[in-house]
């Protein structure tokens, strides 16, 4: 029993002695550290400047205060913030007084513009487009009698000729009174909007927009014209009902009197003519403003139509006459599927 006593008295005056000694280590160790510390924040504060100069701003030594925190001593004396702290608020300060740049804006098409006018219908074919026009009314504005036998039609070449003459003010390549092009467009409008019945009221008020447009074309401004805006959306222009008569008129020419191969090949010019037209005022009806046009199935039925009128001029180029009865077709169920849909007008 007396040596199990020793046995177990011998550790505990044994380690008491040890830990000590490594407590006075640790203890020495400390006071040495907080020396170091000490004279670590003694020659920081030493070396550290702080002024302000005439406009009131603070640096330290020769960096502006106001990239530091609040307390750029206590930042640095800290060993509780990271060394990236002070770039993060600068960036911060820098988002601030830069905001980021709003992103360009899309061009605007509105009114047709970005339309490629020239390939739907070359220059030559509008201007002679016109010619044909304006000879067709010179004959059915001959007089009164003409004008009540004809004024539908009439209605229908006005719309027309204000459509053609937006174009030709969009157009690529240029005709000879394309700097007078919204007198023709305005003239043509008043056309188609007087032509509206039988009656000397009506002829006379025709007659008026008739010989203004004339006039133009011939290269003079009348006197009256009034203030004519430089630019004009196509559906305060146009009638789109006068149009599609036009493309319709188009339509029936191709399928109904180009019945033949012979007649394809005897008729290229006119079949050229009248393909162009389908395409150009089957753009001109897709544009803003004209009632359907934000709906997607409007919008399809009207590149299967302007797809058509491109086929059938593709079809003529490589006198190809079966291409040419399948553009016909194309055009024909574009115009029968988008008038089931949405009717005449």
């Amino acid at each position: 029993m007396s040596l199990f006593r020793n046995i177990k008295r011998r550790p505990q005056r044994i380690y008491p002695c040890h830990s000590s000694k490594k407590g006075l280590i640790a203890l020495a160790i400390l006071v040495a550290a907080v020396g170091q510390i000490a004279i670590a924040q003694s020659k920081i504060k030493d070396s550290v400047n702080v002024r302000v100069d005439e406009k009131g701003r603070k640096f330290v030594n020769k960096i502006p205060f106001d990239v530091f925190f609040d307390d750029p001593l206590g930042v640095v004396n800290s060993n509780k913030n990271s060394v990236a702290a002070p770039a993060e608020v600068v960036n911060k300060k820098e988002d601030k007084s830069a905001p980021a740049a709003a992103a360009p804006s899309s061009p605007s098409t509105k009114g047709g513009g970005g339309i490629p006018w020239q390939e739907l219908i070359p220059i030559e074919e509008l201007q002679g487009e016109v010619k044909t026009v304006r000879n067709s009314l010179n004959k059915q504005m001959a007089n009164q009698g003409s004008y009540n036998s004809n004024f539908k039609e009439i209605a229908v070449d006005g719309a027309e000729m204000a459509a053609l003459a937006g174009i030709v003010q969009e157009h690529a390549e240029a005709l000879s009174w394309k700097d007078k092009a919204q007198y023709v467009r305005d003239f043509g409008a008043q056309l188609s909007q007087s032509a509206i019945g039988l009656g000397k009221d009506n002829f006379d008020k025709t007659r008026s927009a008739f010989q203004k447009l004339t006039s133009v074309l011939e290269g003079s401004i009348p006197a009256d014209a009034g203030d004519v805006p430089s630019t004009r959306p196509f559906n305060e222009a146009a009638s789109r009902k006068g149009l599609m008569k036009r493309i319709e008129k188009a339509k029936n020419f191709l399928k109904q009197d180009v019945n033949s191969e012979a007649k394809f090949k005897s008729l290229s010019d006119q079949i050229r003519r009248e393909a162009a037209l389908i395409s150009a005022l089957g753009s001109v009806i897709t544009t803003s403003g004209y009632e359907y046009t934000s709906e997607d199935d409007y919008q399809t039925h009207a590149k299967t139509l302007i797809d058509g009128g491109k086929e059938a001029t593709s079809a003529l180029r490589d006198e190809s006459y079966d291409r040419f009865k399948q553009a016909v077709d194309k055009v024909n169920k574009s115009c029968t599927d988008c008038h089931a849909s949405y009717g005449n007008g």
